[in-house]
């Protein structure tokens, strides 16, 4: 009696199971037995990654070779005065408009490059600065100049000369020259809020240093 009973208890479980698999399959099949796609989809697929964002190289060149690091004296914003400036004597005084990139261990020519495609728009000597140019540029989808100071009178570029970005525009003029106006070897390097030609190196209040940009948030 023992074993019957087993036996009719295993046909019994056998058949409840195949009920329970019919009734799923009924319960989840298309006209054509198959088990649908959105089933199968909620199961198998997991979410898309989103890839890292990957940082967008800068639109603009340098305007001279290791500019960034070569500012160690006077960057853009700085009071300068007789008294405290870094460069001894000093000729001039207020917040300084550009940023001054040092070139005095350099034995060998300075190029200076375009930031940007653009074109020339002054190109002279002048007090303070020995050769200066100017350039207009596109920033952000409006005209833009920058200036590029201390330059040797003889590589200026001429103004309407169209280049673009990378291309050479000059060279650095020899330290303590008429060429730089006898200042040391440096770039002085300014970029504008507009399209403006402007060529002071310094101006005398604070909030006037909102007619200039600083330019290594740029690169």
């Amino acid at each position: 009696m023992k074993r019957s009973y087993l036996i009719l208890l295993i046909v019994f479980f056998l058949i409840v199971s195949g009920l329970i698999v019919l009734y799923f399959v009924k319960t989840f099949s298309n006209k054509d037995g198959q088990i649908p796609s959105s089933v199968t989809s909620t199961i198998t697929q997991s979410p898309a990654l989103t890839p890292s964002a990957t940082p967008a190289p800068s639109d603009f060149a340098t305007p001279v070779a290791d500019f960034a690091p070569r500012i160690t004296k006077k960057p853009f914003g700085i009071y300068i005065t007789r008294q405290n400036s870094p460069i001894q004597p000093e000729r001039f005084s207020g917040y300084h408009t550009g940023a001054d990139a040092e070139y005095e261990d350099a034995s060998e020519d300075v190029p200076v490059y375009a930031i940007a495609d653009g074109n020339v728009v002054l190109s002279e000597t002048a007090s303070g600065y020995g050769g200066v140019f100017m350039i207009s540029f596109d920033l952000n989808g409006s005209q833009h100049t920058a200036l590029y100071g201390h330059i040797r009178p003889s590589s200026l570029p001429k103004v309407g000369t169209t280049f673009n970005m990378g291309d050479q525009l000059g060279l650095l003029g020899t330290g303590y020259s008429s060429e730089t106006d006898v200042e040391r070897r440096h770039l002085h390097f300014a970029i504008l809020s507009d399209d403006r030609l402007d060529i002071k190196g310094y101006v005398q209040s604070k909030s006037e240093l909102s007619g200039w940009i600083d330019p290594p948030t740029i690169f």
